[in-house]
């Protein structure tokens, strides 16, 4: 088994440590063999060669990874793999065909070295090929070994395909999304793949902390469906409580008024909190309307919740009269939280994000320059930035 080390040289490393130096990935040296595909295993394991592990991405020859070959985009060269690279930064590429002796034997080798392994085929896959988890770690006892997939390795639903958008659909998030008395809306962003994804990481990362305590390997059945079911937290509250599901409210928080976007002098969306008690006072101050901080339809949260309508009513002529940008200052100047709706384009030009440095621009050696959406890590003690952009497909073949 690899061990954790402190790695100071790494050229793709940014901030500076004591004296200048570089400062050390959290994971360098840990090796992962990674057999996932499309997006909840890949976005993981990225997360892990950010990291700075050695991430080694096993790739059917030929073909690779299918979002590969999803789509390019307008404007791009013939070639490009627009829909593979943000997930894949800092790995490498390894064609091997597991159903070959010889390219099965390789993958056992690479195995025998690692310390993760990450899978997202159909349940009971990586069983008919000999390599899972309970055939390899015998071999390797200290092998973490994670398996992502829609519903977990167990239950009725175990041999169902699930995407993103099932997931949603299964888990109810698809019912409270979208306007009050619209229909059901997938959400914009892929929770079902993300939410597994980032599971799966922090379930690694545990296992790798327990093992350097205890020593012991361990097995990780991670379900997307699972996953996303648990973020419903506060969302559920309600039902757990009294037995009454959460629905559809748009932009609106439903436990909190008043809430939710409203259109401004510039036809651009404001999104506004002023929900809480605390914050009302304010709200009404910045807003100029004072004489609803102590009607009794709007005094207190309760209040407002049952009059949200009214109070929509009082606000959005309100709302017209100054630009959305002007608005988010003047709540912001009163202490009330507000954000003016961006696309994702104006977002990633916002002064913040370029402070954060969240886009990461990469050069790919077929495609040029390359952005990707960087990840959140920032420590004190450690790097978490790596330039290398993903890998051709079999690029590291002779490497391994």
């Amino acid at each position: 088994m690899t061990e954790f080390q402190n790695d100071t040289t790494e050229t793709g490393a940014r901030g500076a440590g004591a004296q200048g130096q570089t400062p050390p990935h959290p994971l360098t040296g840990v090796r992962v063999v990674d057999f996932s595909h499309v997006l909840s295993g890949p976005y993981c394991t990225m997360l892990l060669a950010d990291l700075g592990a050695e991430v080694i991405k096993i790739e059917r020859p030929g073909t690779g990874d299918e979002n590969r070959r999803m789509r390019s985009y307008e404007g791009r060269s013939t070639g490009d793999e627009d829909y593979f690279y943000p997930m894949n930064r800092n790995k490498k590429s390894v064609e091997l065909n597991l159903k070959d002796e010889a390219d099965h034997a390789r993958a056992l080798k690479l195995i025998e070295g690692a310390d993760v392994v990450v899978e997202n085929f159909t349940p009971g896959t990586m069983a008919k090929l000999s390599l899972d988890y309970a055939t390899l770690s015998a071999a390797n006892p200290g092998l973490i070994y994670c398996s992502i997939s829609g519903y977990g390795q167990t239950g009725p639903y175990r041999d169902r395909k699930a995407y993103d958008s099932i997931v949603q659909a299964v888990c109810g998030v698809m019912s409270i999304t979208g306007e009050k008395n619209g229909p059901p809306v997938r959400s914009g962003l892929m929770f079902g793949d993300l939410s597994g994804a980032l599971y799966a990481f922090s379930s690694i990362m545990v296992s790798l902390f327990a093992r350097e305590r205890t020593g012991k390997g361990t097995y990780i059945d991670l379900a997307m469906a699972d996953a996303l079911l648990s973020l419903f937290s506060t969302n559920a509250a309600e039902y757990l409580a009294v037995g009454k599901p959460p629905h559809r409210a748009g932009s609106e928080n439903p436990g909190r008024s008043p809430t939710g976007s409203y259109l401004c002098a510039d036809d651009r969306y404001v999104q506004v909190m002023g929900g809480s008690d605390r914050l009302w006072g304010h709200f009404c101050n910045a807003t100029g309307l004072d004489d609803l901080r102590d009607d009794p339809q709007f005094s207190s949260n309760e209040a407002r919740i049952k009059n949200r309508d009214a109070l929509r009513a009082r606000l959005e002529p309100v709302f017209r009269e100054r630009a959305a940008h002007e608005w988010v200052n003047r709540l912001s100047e009163h202490g009330c939280p507000a954000a003016r709706i961006n696309t994702l384009d104006e977002a990633l030009a916002d002064a913040q994000f370029q402070h954060r440095q969240m886009r990461l621009p990469l050069e790919h050696p077929a495609s040029g320059q390359i952005h990707t959406i960087n990840n959140p890590f920032r420590f004190s003690a450690w790097s978490t930035w790596r330039d290398a952009p993903p890998p051709l497909l079999g690029q590291h073949n002779e490497d391994y």
